[in-house]
């Protein structure tokens, strides 16, 4: 089926289309690049100063010479984006070293340092073509700033002057350079360009399309002779977005994104597609350009991303905590189902809006606030405990740990993430443990028991001071004793027997390491005692490092006590 072609007229406007004759179209965002400066003075403190200051920041790399004869050197060796100019120099001044750079090397930048009070030097500058002066005086920061903002204006005007003289030519190469496949028809339906990037994707070269009419460029993509997007625009086709499965209208600009398997030799690609009109001066429609893109890869990786996120899903389902995701605001973003559990929330409840400060209790909200704006502003999201609240009204203690979402464009937080820890089950060991403590610790005293730690490695004694202030009657305030103040409370005549059996155990000859022996009470009484312990720790090779144990004193009332170890010989005890 044939379809109409009609002349379109328009009233221009901006970005709305497409001037063939217009030129590049100046985009004032420039790029950031460190700029080649050189910079001439005879003046060896004032290059280095000057070089420092305009470094500083990365905007300029700085080369320095202290002549004009060496400055007309480095710019023919080098390509420079400016030339910065003291004027008063031996030999070869800023105006004459100004002309010559004008007469050899074109419109290069040229900014030039002068005095106070010399405007009859400016004006010769000015006439000479330079770019700029600046005045030197005791402002030194004020004068640096003057000179980078005056340096990026010659530059940036240059720039724009080398654009203006380029843009016809680059106005006939930059369809065919364009990175994406792009084929531009006139207002009669023929091919006026078809650039390399459609070559590569099609393998149809341009000497073969140029020129072309009558749908012939549909036919690599559809294998047919049908209408493209860019015919809609020049041609009164009904419905069109029935010809595609997915179609898109901006003003005048039409998009599609689909799948053609007849791409790159019949790999296939997923593309997006974009046509717009064209116009010439006077606003009247002179054909339509359309652009492909190759999004293959991008469907590739949402693929791949799609993929992860299941991935991470299913790998945070399967952590026994509970996981959250929280915006700026506290509203929920993600949560695993072990949190959905411990919340009792449904997950049709995520679809409505939840805010992570509704579950927890009223009387902490306030300091959980403060904990999120704390992290929000980069403190560390250390463990904090909040009463916390279930759907259904009941509450239990948890431990929240939380870090920024950091946005890797911006470099901005976005929001909070961390785990919640369910606290009931270890508040009820850890109440359960305080009261079995407790227990012992009344056992222990009604029975005069006292528990002993011995460290071998510093030879101190943990956990003993109680015992011996409660049994043997001594002041004691240090929770940990020197393992010779210890012994010195032994009879000396019982210590052999005691080292004896102490290190036998140790040698592993015996299970347990139990003795009977005297000690002095505060009343200087000595009465007797039982100890039993057993080795609890070895080092890497072996050794015991930790024994631990009991001391009990012996009734004579209720048991008969042991002859204590030892002989009858004196034995004698340092402290």
């Amino acid at each position: 089926m044939k379809y109409s072609r009609k002349p379109w007229k328009k009233s221009r406007s901006a970005g709305d289309y497409f001037k063939a004759d217009s030129g590049i179209i100046n985009n004032k965002r420039r790029e950031y690049r460190m700029y080649r400066i050189l910079y001439v003075d005879d003046d060896e403190v004032l290059l280095d100063i000057n070089k420092i200051f305009l470094e500083k920041e990365g905007d300029f790399s700085v080369d320095i010479v202290q002549s004009g004869e060496d400055a007309l050197e480095q710019i023919a060796d080098r390509n420079y984006d400016a030339i910065l100019s003291d004027y008063q120099m031996p030999g070869m001044d800023g105006i004459e070293l100004l002309k010559v750079v004008r007469s050899r090397f074109g419109t290069i930048p040229f900014l030039l340092f002068t005095g106070k009070g010399r405007e009859e030097i400016v004006i010769e500058a000015v006439n000479n073509g330079v770019d700029y002066y600046i005045q030197k005086g005791t402002d030194l920061q004020g004068m640096i700033a003057e000179l980078k903002y005056k340096l990026l204006r010659a530059i940036e005007r240059r720039s724009i002057g080398d654009a203006l003289k380029k843009s016809r030519q680059q106005l006939a190469d930059i369809i065919n350079f364009l990175p994406d496949p792009t084929c531009v028809i006139d207002i009669c339906g023929r091919v006026i360009a078809w650039n390399h990037a459609i070559e590569q994707m099609t393998g149809v070269q341009k000497s073969e399309m140029i020129g072309r009419g009558d749908y012939e460029y549909a036919v690599p993509f559809y294998g047919q002779r049908r209408p493209i997007l860019m015919d809609f625009l020049l041609q009164n086709i009904p419905d069109p977005e029935k010809k595609y499965p997915v179609f898109e209208k901006n003003g005048s600009t039409l998009c599609t994104e689909m799948h053609i398997p007849t791409l790159y030799g019949g790999k296939g690609a997923y593309i997006w597609a974009t046509a717009g009109p064209i116009y010439d001066a006077e606003g009247n429609l002179t054909g339509a350009i359309e652009s492909v893109r190759d999004m293959t890869e991008i469907h590739r990786i949402k693929h791949d991303l799609g993929v992860s996120r299941e991935m991470n899903r299913g790998f945070s389902n399967m952590i026994p905590v509970a996981i959250y995701e929280m915006d700026l605001r506290a509203i929920l973003t993600f949560a695993n189902n072990p949190a959905f559990d411990l919340f009792g929330i449904a997950k049709e409840d995520f679809g409505r809006r939840i805010c992570i400060l509704d579950y927890i209790v009223p009387a902490d909200r306030d300091r959980a606030m403060r904990d999120i704006g704390k992290m929000i502003a980069g403190g560390t999201g250390v463990g904090q405990e909040y009463l916390l609240r279930r759907k259904d009204g009941s509450t239990f203690p948890g431990l929240i740990y939380g870090g920024t979402v950091i946005d890797p464009d911006t470099g901005k937080v976005t929001g909070l993430r961390g785990i919640i820890i369910d606290q009931t089950q270890r508040r009820q060991s850890a109440q359960a443990l305080l009261e079995s403590e407790e227990r012992l610790k009344l056992a222990i005293k009604a029975g005069g028991i006292g528990i002993w730690d011995v460290d071998m490695r510093l030879m101190v004694v943990h956990d003993i001071s109680d015992w011996i202030e409660n049994v043997l009657g001594y002041d004691q305030s240090e929770p940990v004793l020197p393992m010779n103040r210890c012994i010195s409370l032994v009879h000396p005549i019982d210590l052999p027997g005691i080292y004896s059996k102490f290190y036998k155990h140790l040698k592993g000859k015996a299970p347990l390491f139990e003795s009977d022996f005297r000690v002095r009470y505060k009343d200087c009484q000595w009465r007797s005692v039982r100890v039993r312990g057993k080795v609890i720790e070895c080092d890497s090779e072996g050794k015991p490092v930790r024994i631990t144990g009991i001391v009990q004193e012996i009734h004579p009332e209720t048991e008969k006590p042991k002859v204590p170890d030892g002989g009858n010989s004196p034995v004698h005890f340092y402290d």
